[in-house]
């Protein structure tokens, strides 16, 4: 299974409104006994109106870790119209160039774990109120993919023996300027 090398910023789109992704991510964060702070606050978003697109903003809310193992790391969500009806959610990691990918792997696998049903998975209704063929649905599906998380029929959510216990026990370490040689 090729995994996605995870480099400053990554942004998917997921089916679950943002309160619901930063719960569960603080939920992880606060079972660790890791400090954090919330972070609120706009992006701007594009919004197409008929073949105008009209730039607005979106209300953003996250959680910004603040010790252990992944201090530095960030995560931010937020939903916006893209079309004329039926908001698209979105997530925004900002993973810290120090930290393994093969962590970030492991909450990434953790957080889909508390969320309350598979983030790709769009309903009838949702999809149908979004626009039923966006290529938003297959990129998210995909990029869940690459990030090591099973997004076939039944593979999901995966047992705690797979997951591994949280908090993580052992972290994986990048070698440092001196040590490379």
């Amino acid at each position: 299974m090729a995994r996605k090398k995870v480099r400053g910023v990554l942004e998917i789109a997921t089916c679950i409104p943002p309160a619901g992704l930063v719960r569960a991510l603080r939920e992880l964060v606060q079972e660790a006994a890791w400090k954090f702070e919330r972070n609120e606050g706009s992006r701007m978003v594009d919004r197409f109106a008929i073949i105008m697109p009209l730039t607005t903003s979106a209300r953003s809310i996250g959680v910004n870790i603040l010790t252990g193992p992944y201090k530095g790391l960030q995560f931010t969500a937020w939903s916006h119209v893209e079309g004329s009806s039926g908001a698209i959610h979105k997530v925004e990691w900002r993973v810290p160039k120090q930290m393994d990918p093969r962590d970030f792997h492991f909450i990434i696998k953790h957080w889909v774990a508390k969320l309350p049903r598979a983030p790709w998975k769009w309903t009838f209704r949702e999809r149908s109120r979004l626009g039923y063929l966006l290529p938003t649905y297959r990129r998210s599906k995909r990029s869940f993919t690459s990030l090591g998380i099973p997004t076939n029929k039944g593979d999901w959510p995966e047992s705690g023996k797979e997951l591994g216990n949280w908090p993580p026990e052992e972290i994986h370490t990048k070698p440092t300027f001196f040590e490379e040689e």
